[in-house]
């Protein structure tokens, strides 16, 4: 039996944080339909598009990477007679998700107080960019601005480059586990008590907790700067170095780690040098330190002095570009990345299973991403509505 199996979600969510929380519900088994606006379906579908037979198929990258494995069903919020379809959904749902604006599920009528009513053992989950009150509340956001708003963007760059923001997506998809985990949280508790829970989550304190070593070094007065690629601890050591053919991330976190560089490039006797042989000294002789290392690194590649550095208990890493990370054996031996096939052309389209293992069970999607609204009739029906009733509801353009 797969952990979620027999809990129905219902989906309300569109772009990414929202959709990648459900869809870790869909990877474990649970049965995730997922609402979309008739015709637009949800807005990730427009996000990161790829080739022209996917984009007419409503497939972009975002949508891709969030959705194998749930059911589209189309409908029109705001139209009144949808109401009832919603409660339906409602009544026979374990969890609610959505990551409207606050306080917009309100509007429409479908909000934690109605739906409650509905059904008290519901697990209703909003997921904002800074919660359901406070001054920003009622703000938009997306990942690169609570990248800004949580102090991520503070660290990270050079002098050169200035604040950035990281590259991939890390607000929507830890903020999307964090959503994932708080309702698995509260399914567990309902277990226990019968009863069902509101969770709001805030993607800016998703982001702030993401960097609380920072926050505490600032609470204790050293404030972080630009911190390039290097390490919490300035080690000049514990960064980004060029090799013959790329480059490079060292990241001893310890003295001892350090130490064994030097014996790692041959040069041994420097651990006991005075200006390598402590953290105060690497730094204070950063120039030196940096000029022996780099010289040494560029006699090999970043992927030999990778398995050397390994080898020696360094942590290590060559920089890996995203087709070597496909390629990755590693990954390759985890099955991280699997397919399904395409309801378009049977092709294949990948997708990312749960990166971790459950003893006994099986991870993955039992069917594609769906296009929008393939399953409405579907989910209509076990609703107990008839073929009449739903070709009427298609009449007023609920659907």
């Amino acid at each position: 039996m797969r952990t979620f199996e027999g809990i129905r979600v219902v989906d309300f969510t569109q772009a990414i944080a929202g959709p990648f929380a459900t869809y870790q519900l869909a990877l474990m088994g649970a049965d995730v339909v997922k609402l979309e606006q008739p015709g637009i379906g949800d807005q990730g579908r427009q996000m990161y598009p790829l080739d022209e037979t996917n984009r007419a198929a409503g497939y972009s990258a975002i949508f891709l990477s969030a959705n194998a494995g749930k059911r589209s069903m189309t409908i029109d919020l705001k139209n009144s007679e949808a109401a009832e379809i919603i409660r339906r959904l409602v009544e026979g749902a374990d969890v609610v998700v959505e990551n409207f604006k606050a306080g917009t599920m309100d509007k429409f009528g479908y909000g934690w107080d109605q739906f409650q009513q509905w059904n008290p053992k519901l697990i209703y989950c909003s997921v904002t960019g800074f919660g359901q009150d406070g001054p920003r509340s009622k703000s938009a956001a997306y990942d690169p601005t609570i990248q800004a708003a949580s102090g991520m963007m503070a660290v990270n760059g050079t002098r050169e480059t200035g604040p950035m923001r990281v590259g991939s997506i890390v607000i929507d998809i830890s903020s999307a586990i964090t959503a994932a985990f708080a309702i698995a949280g509260a399914l567990f508790k309902r277990e226990r008590t019968g009863e069902g829970g509101y969770i709001d989550l805030s993607m800016q304190d998703v982001g702030a907790s993401m960097m609380s070593p920072n926050l505490l070094q600032t609470a204790f007065g050293f404030v972080p700067g630009l911190m390039g690629s290097r390490s919490l601890s300035n080690n000049p050591v514990a960064d980004t170095h060029p090799t013959q053919d790329g480059t490079l991330l060292l990241m001893p976190a310890i003295e001892a780690q350090t130490r064994k560089v030097w014996a790692v490039i041959g040069q041994p006797d420097l651990a006991d040098d005075p200006k390598f042989s402590t953290l105060a000294a690497l730094i204070a002789n950063e120039d030196h330190c940096l000029k022996v290392l780099r010289s040494a690194l560029s006699g090999d590649t970043a992927r030999n002095w990778e398995n050397k550095f390994t080898a020696a208990g360094v942590p290590a890493a060559a920089v890996s570009l995203l087709p070597d990370v496909m390629a990755d054996s590693q990954i390759a031996h985890r099955g991280l990345l699997r397919e399904t096939a395409s309801p378009v052309n049977g092709e294949r389209l990948p997708y990312t299973d749960t990166p971790f293992k459950i003893s006994g069970e099986a991870t993955g999607a039992d069917r594609p991403p769906p296009l929008v609204g393939a399953d409405t009739d579907d989910v209509l029906a076990e609703l107990g509505y008839s073929p009449t009733e739903i070709a009427a509801f298609r009449e007023k353009s609920i659907l």
